[in-house]
């Protein structure tokens, strides 16, 4: 019998390989906010944004930009940061390493012939290199990555791309991460959420956002997708 489901949607860091542990994130965010220096933005605005850390910094800066500049010229402002973060993204990608249980569920998933896909916050470019050099690129057929094109999580942009090009209803898939923005995201757009908690994941925020299922590994991932199938009570297909 096949789960219930449509498609599966991961998160990429945290839940199927380890690449942020291997990120300068401290000198990849003193760079990001010289990068919006060279490009013309006011120290004064800079210093405000950088407070609040590396993520919120990219979209507060990006409003404003848009506001003082005009949408045009705060995306290319935006690609150039996006450019600057991704070389550090990069620079991890030949230290990174597979979450355990990785591999067994994605091979469970193709053999049920389910779509997959990858929707993170790590640039696009980093994110195709580090599922080429972990040999599991070919597993997936979208991967959305940190781009001006979508907003990032936890607006569902980025996962409303994916299954876009999956062509499935986001109501017929599930959201796999680490992360309370990962089920916020899935969430709104009514998709099944199952969260794989790091070290440093927040379970009560998780719980807070609505979370479906928290699963210890991927390995759980098999058994916690067969279970969608009586939550639904839908026929196996």
């Amino acid at each position: 019998m096949n789960p219930d489901v449509d498609a599966v949607v991961f998160d990429l860091d945290g839940t199927l390989i380890n690449l942020g542990g291997f990120v300068d994130w401290e000198r990849a965010q003193e760079d990001v906010f010289k990068t919006y220096l060279d490009q013309g933005c006011e120290e004064g605005t800079v210093d405000v944004c950088r407070a609040k850390g590396l993520w919120s910094i990219l979209e507060d800066m990006y409003r404003l930009n848009a506001g003082d500049h005009g949408e045009r010229k705060a995306t290319d402002i935006q690609e150039a940061v996006y450019r600057t973060l991704s070389g550090y993204e990069e620079e991890g990608v030949q230290l990174c390493a597979k979450m355990p249980g990785c591999l067994e569920a994605l091979e469970w998933l193709r053999d049920r012939c389910i779509p997959m896909g990858v929707c993170t916050r790590n640039s696009h470019t980093a994110a195709e290199k580090a599922l080429r050099e972990q040999g599991i690129a070919h597993y997936f057929e979208v991967v959305v990555g940190c781009t001006t094109r979508h907003r990032t999580k936890p607006h569902p942009d980025q996962l409303l791309e994916c299954y876009r090009v999956l062509k499935v209803e986001p109501s017929r898939g599930v959201v796999v991460g680490d992360s309370h923005q990962d089920v916020i995201m899935g969430k709104t757009v009514g998709s099944y959420t199952i969260a794989v908690p790091m070290y440093f994941s927040s379970l009560e925020k998780m719980k807070d956002a609505g979370v479906d299922r928290v699963i210890d590994s991927l390995a759980e991932l098999p058994p916690a997708l067969m279970d969608i199938y009586p939550i639904n009570d839908a026929p196996s297909k």
